[in-house]
């Protein structure tokens, strides 16, 4: 565990190191002549990134070095700010092209970026005045680091007693040696060191910078990788120091000071397919040697290791790692262990390298042992460590190695989870400690004894795992159940309860649970000893050979697994493994549990769940009590069993249900606070006593400190960069359904996801919302996509949001304006700004109050005021003002001066007509997401915006009724304004606007905000809807008309709904054919006169995914001009066609990748093989058959089709009368889906897609199809559950 402060500082390192490093940032330097002064920063900031890496547990107690962190993360958002502002000095083209622009802005930005220097100076010398550094870095580890070194460290090779000072007589390693041996294949070594890094750079470079190894290898290069890894900056930096390393440029003193120069000209002149080729072409004919510092992931090591051939001339890798087991897997097999030097008792160096020929022996009992120590020793060392570990811990000793003890006698479960409530912290520093996770020993039976008798609403759980763990019988193979869920939701409580059940008699049963540090050899010990006693006190099972009589308790580690592996296969076993955090542990003692027939195993998270059962069916999600449940609990635990719900006052009824809803069905929270409050009166009024202060009470009651320390120890397992993610959600209120995209594009705007490993900013955020949702940190919300699982939106838990905002709220990262909050409590800059839908103050408490000066994000719910957006903001990158009530087209007027905007949010702020040409200023703009506005027009200027990623706009503007919680002024005046006028003055707008000019002045206007450009903008709206629909206040219409330009905006990946049958339609499509990185599109207004040109256009983009396309009207046919000669692009997963088909059979075949089919007026027919393509298609998996889209009264799935479709819906097919499943048709059905289908009234052969789970027919389907499913689902179809609205 880390402090947040570290992780945050870490997080905010990575930013500014991404973007000082940048091309825009090189581009910068070298306009402004500051290219010295900003590698400095950068290099300066990587060296605080690498000390911020390796800072631990131990040092982030030291409140001298949280100081200087904070300043350092400070000092990095000051460097990334300025950076970028220095940016848009360098967008400001000279005069006559050759004069510059403000020479006087030249200079004080030279001025500045020396002050930024100085400041990055002092900083760095901060640390070393205080030997911040030098003090961490000697740090004597903790009991618990050096149990886990060893542990760890003994597994790939490394004796404990070697480590313990215990054996002198070690392998010697000599690096030089290594490197310079004449083995022609590529070779690689890892280091890796017991106390961290120290000593190990000093190593390498002695051998670097040897006169024989620089004649050795013709190029040499060291890469300290970054995190996260970026590929192209690899190359450039291996590309760069071949040049500067090779001997052509050191052989030659004439040119050794314009070295860097050169190299400079040569990369500059170079794209990335040269640098690529160049780096090929040295590496393949040349000798090599290469460092790779600070490798911290295999995944990282797999990439790097692509880019070096094997070419046969003696090439190496020197790696450096601080964890032993990746040093073990970069190394050629079989690997050897020699020690390359020990500098003190705490630190030795070790190198890991391919063993000689002549060296060689068998590996396979080394590989399977899962430590591999100094026999004779190991009792003796492990006896130790497990009494300094246990010995608060032990009810009962059962012998010297007493560790773990669990058996059916022993209800407290010694694991570690909760610091005690009465253990007095000796002062303030030690207060905080204990009231974190960060001890490395808690007591874990203090939570058990929370819940451990009281039970309620798990019955249904509790017969599933019965059942999943069945009977024991002959040659069953093991199985792994896993059950896993948010810390507090009685897993083991459940668990145990399946343990303890009568009906599981038939097993021998062994609980263990996994302390922290993890010690695999003490866990597998407890099995043993366990075990052991299951047959002693079994004489039919019993045995008297001496073998089998050995005190298990001083075996050596290898006798300890064979008499476990023994111990399994004479019984039938079922194995509890409780509390397993990672997927390493379990990997460590899996192969000792070969023999079991059932573990289960306890988790909080899903991943280690999956990677422990291999099988979906054996992974049980624990969910969160239903509400009379979690009532029931509650009313146990206030009244000790002697009152039941109905003898409540009403009254107390409805405070309880306020407390639980704050508890969200966490049984841990609800025993815990029916505990406390079963102590005081038990009165309506004291429980609202308790719901109003609970955030308060969960930090300074020391009865409610134990709900916080379990969910804490969640998030303090979170890696640095999903601490940040998850804390950025601290914004959102309270039971706020968070979309996925939302907030990943957010995330991408504010640097917490990048680009890297191949993957989009997308994708990675993608892929941190759902190891956040794997995690138990987040829980889903209720939009869940039935055909691939992916969850669309998330919430947080009403607790688990008290600590994220508490967090968040130390750090100054999130600061939330509500009603009654004290604005004095505010120190330092505030980074996101939220304004909460409770806040009505004026102006001048915002801007004197708050220093905005360094405000990042701007995000309003509820009323809009036009003071929000502030002149101070210079540096906001999200502005997100989804749902805001109140915005006007005239507030948007400022928006142009947010020169750094990244995402733009106005969605479903339906009174929001145009958008300001100052857009077009936003030069850094990624995302424009105007859904749910009537904006019918874009500014021309948007064609400016180059990095626009996403833009997002409205499909229908017929959204009438849909504007929430305020006055919809379309609707409002259509009756305001007299119509006949509007239809006399039609062609002559001037006069009509003058004519209408004391409008401005009515209540009418006055009240709902709007001034003179709001009503100018709504009347050009109600003329854009005359010219399309016939009607001024007929809002029918879709899409909206790009401007000219729009194909210069590459960077797009997202574009719709563009109308291709307004304006400039052909051009547009001439512009659309440009935009060859689109992924998603939408285009409406297609018909018989520009289908062809259309496909014509995209059919090239082979980045499409997503494509919807939407017919004129209901004549034009959308496929008319598609066959054999021109097709759509084959890389579509999703389509959605509004609009007639008329030859689908020639082009749907090209669609192999398609996964998801939406067809709306397509006019299908039986008899024309249309369904029949349809079901060809081997990766469709849902299907949604909507109005109009068959004319046949009966439709027939004839099998063998469909093979991979999980959801079927049918809405508005109103002709169809019959659905007909046969043969083998749809196997993977899943979901059946049918509303408004008035004339349906036969479903047959429901039992032909053999994996149908459920049917859900809507509120406007016929009785007669309601009473025939219900008799086929009663007779046939059990396991079908069948929802009626």
């Amino acid at each position: 565990m880390e402090a947040t402060a570290v992780s945050v500082g870490k997080a905010v390192l990575d930013g500014a190191l991404g973007y000082a490093k940048s091309k825009a940032a090189e581009e910068i330097a070298l306009q402004l002549g500051v290219e010295r002064d900003v590698d400095f920063i950068t290099d300066e900031l990587q060296m605080m990134q690498s000390f911020l890496m390796t800072a631990d547990e131990e040092q982030a107690k030291n409140k001298v070095l949280l100081t200087w962190v904070n300043q350092i993360r400070d000092l990095a958002y000051k460097v990334e700010d300025s950076l970028m502002d220095f940016g848009l000095h360098t967008e400001k083209k000279p005069f006559w092209g050759c004069i510059p622009r403000n020479p006087c802005d030249r200079r004080r930005i030279a001025r500045e970026v020396k002050e930024l220097r100085a400041k990055v100076e002092d900083v760095s010398n901060r640390n070393l005045r205080y030997r911040l550094i030098n003090e961490t870095a000697g740090t004597k580890p903790t009991a618990a680091e050096e149990q886990a070194s060893i542990a760890s460290a003994a597994m790939f090779g490394i004796s404990e007693a070697s480590l313990g000072g215990l054996q002198k007589e070690e392998l010697k390693g000599d690096l030089r040696q290594l490197i310079t041996s004449e083995e022609e294949e590529l070779r690689v070594v890892a280091m890796w060191g017991t106390n961290g890094d120290l000593g190990k750079t000093s190593a390498i470079q002695e051998v670097y910078d040897d006169p024989k190894v620089l004649k050795k290898f013709r190029f040499r290069a060291w890469i300290r990788l970054m995190h996260p890894f970026n590929p192209q900056e690899f190359i450039q930096s291996l590309v760069r120091q071949f040049y500067k390393n090779s001997h052509d440029e050191v052989a030659n003193p004439k040119k050794e000071t314009s070295i860097g120069a050169n190299i400079l000209g040569k990369m500059q002149k170079m794209d990335q397919n040269e640098l690529v080729h160049v780096f090929n072409t040295q590496a393949s004919s040349n000798s090599y040697l290469i460092v790779v510092n600070n490798l911290s992931t295999i995944e990282e090591w797999h990439c790097i290791k692509e880019y070096f051939p094997d070419n046969k001339k003696q090439s190496r890798i020197i790696v450096s790692t601080q964890q032993v087991e990746i040093a073990s897997l970069c190394t050629e097999k079989p690997y050897q262990v020699s020690e390359l030097k020990q500098l003190s008792c705490d630190q030795t160096i070790y190198l890991f390298h391919k063993k000689n020929s002549e060296e060689r022996v068998s590996m396979n009992s080394a590989s399977a042992a899962i430590l591999n120590m100094n026999e004779e020793k190991l009792a003796a060392v492990e006896k130790e460590k497990l009494k300094a570990m246990h010995a608060s811990c032990s009810a009962e000793p059962m012998s010297d190695s007493n560790d773990v003890s669990s058996t059916e006698e022993n209800t407290s479960m010694p694991t570690s989870e909760i610091l005690e409530e009465d253990q007095e912290p000796k002062n303030e520093s030690e207060d905080k400690v204990s009231n974190s996770t960060a001890r490395k020993q808690f007591d874990r039976s203090r939570t058990l004894a929370l819940v451990d008798e009281v039970i309620c609403g798990r019955e249904t759980e509790k017969s599933l795992l019965i059942k999943l763990i069945g009977q024991p019988g002959n040659n069953q193979r093991r199985k792994v159940i896993s059950v896993w869920g948010m810390g507090g939701l009685g897993k083991t409580t459940l668990v145990r309860s399946v343990y303890r059940s009568q009906q599981l008699g038939g097993w021998k049963q062994a609980w263990a649970t996994a302390l922290r540090p993890f010690n695999a050899g003490a866990l597998l010990r407890d099995l043993a000893l366990q075990f052991q006693k299951n047959i002693q006190e079994d004489p039919a099972e019993a045995t008297t050979t001496k073998e089998q009589k050995k005190i298990i308790s001083v075996m050596k580690l290898q006798e300890l697994k064979e008499e476990l592996a023994r111990l399994l296969k004479i019984q039938k076993c079922l194995v509890v493994l409780d509390d397993i955090s990672s997927s390493y542990e379990w990997d460590l003692i899996k192969e000792c549990l070969d023999n079991a027939g059932r573990i289960i195993v306890t988790t909080r998270e899903k991943n280690i769940a999956k990677h422990c059962s291999r099988e979906y069916k054996n992974m049980y999600s624990l969910e969160a009590l239903k509400d009379e449940a979690a009532l029931d609990l509650f009313i146990k635990k206030v009244f000790k069993d002697h009152t039941g719900k109905n003898d409540l006052l009403p009254a107390m009824v409805e405070q309880a249900r306020l407390i639980l809803k704050k508890c969200d069905g966490l049984p841990l929270a609800i025993s815990t606070i029916g505990g406390f409050l079963s102590t005081k009166p038990k009165t309506a009024i004291e429980w609202r006593k308790m719901y109003d202060c609970i955030s308060s009470e969960l930090e300074i009651n020391p009865e409610l400190r134990t709900i916080k320390s379990v969910l804490m120890r969640s998030y303090d397992g979170l890696p640095y960069h999903l601490k940040s993610a998850f804390l950025y959600l601290s914004i959102f209120p309270e039971d706020c359904k968070i979309r996925w995209d939302r907030v990943v594009k957010r995330w991408i705007a504010e640097g917490y996801s990048r680009d890297m490993h191949g993957m989009t900013g997308e994708e990675l955020g993608r892929r941190y919302f759902h190891d956040l949702l794997d995690r138990s940190m987040i829980l889903s919300g209720e939009e869940v996509n039935h055909y691939n699982g992916r969850i669309n939106s998330c919430q947080l838990h009403d607790i688990i949001r008290e600590i994220c905002i508490s967090k968040a709220r130390e750090e100054n990262l999130v600061f939330t304006l509500e009603e009654g909050f004290c604005l004095s409590s505010t120190q330092g800059a505030i980074r996101h700004l939220v304004i909460g839908s409770s806040w009505k103050r004026d102006k001048d408490v915002l801007e004197t109050m708050l220093d905005l000066s360094h405000v990042r994000s701007l995000t309003v719910f509820g009323e809009w005021r036009p003071f929000f957006i502030s002149n101070k903001m210079r540096f906001l990158r999200v502005l997100d003002l989804e749902d805001t009530v109140g915005l006007r087209d005239h507030h948007l007027d400022q928006i142009g001066l947010l020169r750094h905007l990244m995402y733009l949010s106005l969605r479903e702020c339906a009174n929001i007509y145009c958008l300001p040409n100052s857009l077009g200023n936003l030069k850094n703009l990624q995302t424009l997401d105007v859904r749910g506005t009537r904006i019918f027009e874009l500014p021309r200027t948007i064609t400016k915006l180059l990095k626009l990623q996403h833009l997002r706009t409205t499909e229908s503007l017929l959204i009438t009724g849909k504007v929430k919680a305020e006055v919809d002024i379309f609707e409002n005046y259509k009756e305001f304004n007299e119509v006949p006028l509007l239809i006399k003055l039609l062609g002559k707008s001037c006069s009509f606007f003058l004519h209408k000019s004391p409008l401005f002045l009515r209540p009418q206007v006055l009240d709902v905000g709007l001034d003179m450009h709001d009503i100018f903008d709504l009347y050009r709206f109600a003329m854009f809807c005359l010219a399309e629909t016939g009607d001024f206040w007929d809002a029918r219409v879709y899409g909206f008309e790009v401007p000219r330009g729009i194909g210069k905006l590459k960077a797009l990946h997202t574009l719709g709904v563009v109308n291709i049958a307004r304006g400039r339609g052909k051009a547009t499509l001439n512009e659309l054919k440009e935009l060859t990185r689109l992924r998603k599109l939408g285009v409406t207004g297609v018909g018989d006169k520009n289908s062809k040109e259309l496909w014509s256009a995209i059919a090239g983009h082979n980045q499409l995914r997503s494509l919807s396309v939407q017919a004129g009207s209901r004549y034009d046919k959308l496929d008319g001009s598609l066959g054999e000669g021109l097709l759509p692009p084959s890389c579509l997963e999703s389509l959605k066609l509004w609009g007639k088909l008329v030859q689908v059979t020639s082009w749907i075949h090209q669609l192999q990748n398609l996964s998801k089919l939406t067809l709306d007026r397509s006019r299908l027919e039986q008899d024309d093989d249309a369904i029949q393509a349809l079901g060809v298609l081997p990766n469709l998996a849902v299907v949604r058959l909507k109005w109009g889209s068959f004319n046949g009264k009966q439709l027939r799935f004839q099998g063998p089709s469909f093979p991979s479709l999980v959801v079927l819906e049918l809405y508005g097919v109103l002709d169809l009368e019959s659905v007909l499943f046969e043969g083998d048709a749809m196997p993977r059905l899943v979901l059946l889906q049918v509303n408004r289908c008035h004339s349906l009234k036969e479903i047959s052969g429901l039992a032909v897609p053999t994996s149908l789970r459920e049917i859900r027919l809507g509120d406007l389907v016929a009785p007669e199809l309601k009473e025939e499913v219900q008799r086929q689902v009663a007779e046939h179809l059990k396991h079908v559950r069948l929802s009626l609205s």
